[in-house]
């Protein structure tokens, strides 16, 4: 009989096809399984692309030095031009532990594929409502042995708000956070970290901007500074996806001989699309394009054979807008309509050949949409062009596996950034965390973040929490309290 802990890991494996063959590849250290990982860039780099990226990577440096200054644009370009970009992240979620020790895993595959830099882009996708499950509503943290603590800025009736259209965290929101949210911490060195997080919010760099995505681009390098002893490691530069492709996508919508242009004017080409659908059952139709009412809040849109981008908004009411570009280019620009993550991966890992890592919902939806859109493909006789779609490796995976354990008092939990700023690790000892660590214990370590997102809640084992962080600290810590995975030993 299995004990608890491995009974709802094999729960997940159950649930997940990237964790399954991680599981089954249990004794693959983690430093292997990114040598693997960066050899799938090698392969995709090898195919020749409809579209030379080099379009995006200018425009991912222009973005990031816009808010950063140069050194962190020419780094962003070094990045991208690898040819892999992470996009694991959900934008302003900047305090996720499964998240933050994903990127920290990219920017080990980024040295295996000579791409070093101090600044990492990190293009995160802003089109999930603040309440996600990584919660960039405000901080979470992980020092108790009961669950993960969540500390929001912003107010509850924000929940569903997207991350991509709220308004910036205001000094009126700050003061708030401190005199209701801060006292709720209940240990001195999670309060005092949360008062500093508070400082960065309030400098000048964060609130030089009226908007919430860029404030978190400002906010994540500060934060990255004062993660790591003497300030060094990684810069984790988190641009907005929607932000940086959208002059792209304008591009390539006001040219009529685009592949994108054809999906939305051709009367054949639409009809394929609401007939082939992804493994959700939802039409690539409904995947092109989704919506934003005047509060922020999305709505889902689907192109119909006759043209238009309809759906229904918060209230019920039909929403259409016309695809004809003299409507739909200024309502991109006004953010009312934008891509979905199916469009924007079919500019960049589709069109430009771009190695997307992803988490395990990502590694597993991505190689769907790739099946789909070359069926698509051939249905409107681009067989050659489907051909190549299938050529990519689209399954990379950086966002799950986990590595670095904050200790506490007979428990053990995934440290996230908030832990991080707690203890300061040498960031040469949590590059040594990684390299012989198993891939299938990686992800017992992040079984908290895992278990959460693949079972749902009236199917979760009582005390669950508790359970695995005290699983975590006999199996990787001990009664020494000198495991080499704890942070703050």
């Amino acid at each position: 009989m299995m004990d608890p802990v491995s009974s709802m890991a094999a729960l997940c494996a159950s649930r997940n096809a990237t964790v399954q063959k991680c599981f089954e590849n249990a004794s693959v250290t983690l430093d292997a399984f990114y040598d693997r990982e960066a050899e799938k860039v090698r392969r995709n780099r090898a195919v020749k692309p409809l579209k030379d990226p080099e379009d995006f990577i200018r425009r991912a440096g222009s973005f990031a030095a816009e808010r950063l200054g140069d050194k962190a644009g020419e780094d962003v370009m070094r990045a991208a031009g690898s040819g892999a970009i992470c996009t694991a992240d959900h934008h302003g979620s900047l305090f996720s532990s499964q998240t933050f020790q994903g990127d920290l895993l990219f920017a080990e595959v980024l040295r295996k594929l000579d791409a070093e830099t101090r600044y990492v882009p990190i293009f995160s996708a802003g089109q999930v409502e603040l309440e996600n499950s990584t919660y960039a509503r405000g901080i979470s943290a992980y020092t108790s042995p009961l669950e993960k603590q969540l500390f929001p800025f912003f107010a509850a009736k924000n929940s569903v708000q997207l991350a991509s259209h709220a308004q910036g965290i205001t000094p009126e929101m700050i003061a708030r956070f401190r005199k209701q949210t801060l006292v709720k911490a209940d240990n001195e060195p999670l309060k005092a970290a949360l008062s500093d997080i508070c400082q960065i919010y309030e400098s000048a760099e964060v609130q030089a901007y009226s908007r919430f995505p860029d404030q978190a681009t400002a906010a994540g390098v500060l934060l990255g500074k004062k993660l790591f002893e003497d300030g060094a490691g990684p810069l984790f530069t988190y641009l907005e996806i929607e932000d940086v492709v959208r002059p792209l996508l304008v591009e390539e919508l006001s040219d009529p001989a685009s592949y994108l242009s054809r999906m939305l004017d051709d009367p054949a080409a639409r009809k394929k699309l609401s007939e082939i659908t992804a493994p959700d059952g939802t039409s690539l139709a409904g995947l092109l394009f989704k919506g934003a009412d005047e509060k922020g809040r999305k709505i889902a849109l689907s192109l119909t054979e006759d043209g238009q981008l309809s759906g229904k908004d918060w209230r019920g009411q039909t929403v259409s807008y016309g695809t004809d570009r003299r409507e739909l280019l200024p309502l991109l620009e006004a953010e009312k309509v934008f891509p979905g993550v199916f469009t924007i991966a079919f500019l960049l890992a589709f069109e430009r050949g771009l190695t997307w890592f992803g988490g395990m919902f990502q590694s597993v939806y991505l190689p769907a949409w790739q099946e789909a859109l070359a069926l698509f493909f051939e249905s409107i006789g681009l067989p050659e062009e489907a051909d190549l779609f299938r050529s990519y490796a689209c399954d990379a995976y950086i966002c799950g596996p986990m590595f670095a354990l904050y200790g506490g008092d007979g428990f053990a939990t995934a440290a996230g950034p908030v832990e991080f700023f707690i203890s300061k690790p040498a960031y040469e000892q949590v590059r040594e965390m990684i390299r012989p660590l198993g891939l299938w214990d990686a992800h017992l370590i992040g079984l908290t973040e895992m278990y959460f997102d693949l079972v749902l809640r009236d199917e979760r084992e009582p005390d669950w929490f508790r359970v695995t962080a005290e699983e975590l600290y006999r199996r990787y810590v001990g009664e020494t309290n000198s495991c080499r995975l704890l942070i703050n030993r």
